[in-house]
């Protein structure tokens, strides 16, 4: 699969953040019979936060200026996910510090390409792809670090016992604590191959 014509239908950061916005709008003007308004708000306000205080610390700036990347990153995301909501920032800000352009497609409007990146059989989000000048994938990363895999496998084992929202809850605390470390470093050692 030639990866290429979808960083034209992607977004960058600022319009994909745009796009969040628009969606939660229309969601609040009476469009919203899944209920998905919340979810948009909440993750709206994850964003914001993650934009405001997370920062590449100066280890992390120093790896990252041993590799001479010769990729891109395409994310395949939605403004309702909850992980987009902490991961997509942290991977923009490492896309910047890199120099290298990173597009968000959405998932819902993709099926093509999201039906080539399943997880386990499972539409998961986000999703993202090293393309290099060729448009051929040479890493990917997602839908979540493997400490959050690990959290959504302990709740699948135990179904009666971990209802979804306690995951959620979980996994969000997991994230918060985490500080985006676990993701620059699962993506970091995929990048400096």
């Amino acid at each position: 699969m030639n990866l290429s014509a979808y960083f034209n239908k992607g977004y960058n950061y600022t319009d994909y953040l745009k796009k969040i916005e628009n969606q939660l709008k229309e969601l609040e003007n009476g469009n919203d019979p899944d209920g998905y308004a919340e979810h948009y708000s909440i993750n709206l306000k994850r964003i914001e936060r993650l934009n405001k205080i997370f920062e590449l610390n100066d280890e992390q700036k120093e790896k990252l200026s041993r590799i001479k990347p010769k990729f891109k990153i395409l994310t395949i995301s939605e403004g309702w996910c909850g992980d987009a909501s902490q991961i997509v920032p942290v991977v923009e800000k490492i896309a910047k510090e890199l120099g290298i352009e990173h597009y968000i497609v959405l998932r819902d409007s993709n099926p093509e390409l999201m039906d080539a990146y399943l997880t386990n059989g499972s539409k998961s989000i986000p999703i993202f792809i090293g393309v290099n000048e060729e448009g051929k994938e040479i890493f990917r990363f997602g839908p979540r670090p493997s400490e959050g895999m690990e959290i959504l496998k302990r709740a699948k084992e135990n179904p009666a016992g971990y209802d979804p929202d306690q995951f959620h809850k979980d996994l969000q605390l997991w994230y918060n604590k985490d500080k985006g470390n676990s993701i620059f470093n699962e993506l970091y050692e995929l990048i400096s191959k």
